[in-house]
């Protein structure tokens, strides 16, 4: 049966889950850090540079944080830059910690924006020099500004080392954890814009090495922009891998879709989590399962490798991030966005059924130091 929900206990319902999301939102801050990564870092500062596209509002002038609002504006195109400078000592000892532990810091500057010609033959030369010949594109999730954004894109490109080039799409959300309704509709906004530009990244580098991992709230517009790209084009796939991180869209509503999208991606694969706090609310507040969810609601069907990574632990504090937080699911996705191998292909995941389809977890709930990492609900 249908929850129906008072607007008073609806309204404190969404106070506590945005909160929840603020405390974690709070640690990758502007003078936030990193994560460690699957691999060791160096001593040296690093710059990393990532393409972007966004259709926020652009304001000259500004500091980087505040050129390109939560305000819907015009598409632009361009690069920033990620500089990462390592915390002496703790550097070291964060890889054998159970748990997250800042490593980094890092400032985010704006390369250049580019018109839209040279965006595409930089963006080419790019892809030229990868060893796979692969384009990643990121699509973030709710209460994310575009400094933030960045710094996500480029610590997923360093740990590509060269396998792969990324480009972020940045959409106009608020960068403000009270605004996740705004930020579910400019996200559904932003479909027509996203469809288009993962057509043309087909067409410049191949459908076969665009691969798009969507996380939580940007699921909803990667779903939304293959579904329009179905209906504008008559070949198939339109991209070669499609990953889904702790996505925030409800879970059967994907399955009814599951058919059309596997004839749209050359593979799909989906990152579910027990210990993923946001979504268990998010599931409370809109009275069903969220495709990201696991336990007793984690989706498993033919069609799509389901990655269970409730064993590993929740590492950091919501849980919801672990993609980049967590070096065991860090590595795997870098194995996956790289190779483009399945997860039957994929070293450090083992098998599981469920109503007679496989799925997969990590084989032990170990953290980097070696030790278990348990989450007591």
């Amino acid at each position: 049966m249908h929850t129906v929900w008072h607007p008073s206990a609806y309204l404190l319902a969404v106070l506590v889950f945005w909160s929840s999301i603020a405390s974690a939102a709070s640690v990758d801050s502007a003078t936030s850090t990193a994560p460690a990564g699957p691999q060791a870092r160096g001593e040296s500062p690093v710059k990393v540079s990532v393409f972007y596209l966004t259709n926020r509002r652009h304001y000259e002038g500004k500091p980087v944080a505040d050129t390109y609002s939560g305000e819907r504006g015009e598409a632009h195109f361009g690069r920033c830059e990620v500089e990462f400078t390592p915390i002496p000592i703790i550097n070291h000892v964060a890889t054998k910690m159970p748990f997250y532990v800042k490593s980094e810091t890092n400032v985010v500057t704006l390369a250049e924006r580019a018109e839209q010609r040279l965006f595409w033959e930089e963006l080419g030369a790019a892809v030229r020099r990868t060893s796979s010949g692969a384009v990643v594109l990121f699509v973030h999730g709710y209460n994310y500004g575009f400094e933030r954004t960045c710094r996500m894109a480029a610590e997923m490109r360093r740990s590509l080392q060269g396998k792969a080039t990324v480009v972020v799409f940045s959409w106009p959300s608020n960068g403000l954890p009270t605004d996740y309704v705004p930020d579910q509709a400019d996200i559904e906004w932003s479909a027509p814009l996203l469809a288009s530009f993962i057509g043309q990244l087909g067409d410049n580098t191949g459908r076969a090495n665009v691969r798009v991992v969507a996380h939580s709230m940007g699921s909803r517009g990667v779903i939304f922009a293959l579904q329009r790209l179905a209906a504008e084009r008559s070949e198939r796939p339109v991209i070669g891998q499609l990953v889904l991180l702790a996505p925030d869209f409800d879970s059967r509503t994907f399955v009814d879709l599951l058919p059309e999208l596997t004839t749209l991606a050359g593979g799909i694969t989906l990152y579910a989590s027990g210990n993923d706090t946001p979504l268990k609310l998010s599931h409370q507040l809109s009275g069903y399962p969220r495709l990201g969810e696991a336990g007793e609601y984690l989706t498993v069907v033919k069609g799509m490798d389901t990655i269970d990574v409730s064993s590993a632990g929740r590492y950091q504090f919501t849980g919801h991030e672990y993609f980049y937080f967590h070096p065991l699911v860090s590595a795997d996705l870098v194995t996956l966005l790289s190779t483009g191998a399945p997860a039957a292909e994929r070293s450090g995941l083992q098998p599981g059924m469920r109503d007679g389809v496989r799925y997969w977890e990590f084989k032990a709930a170990a953290s980097p130091g070696g030790s278990a990492v348990t989450v007591d609900e």
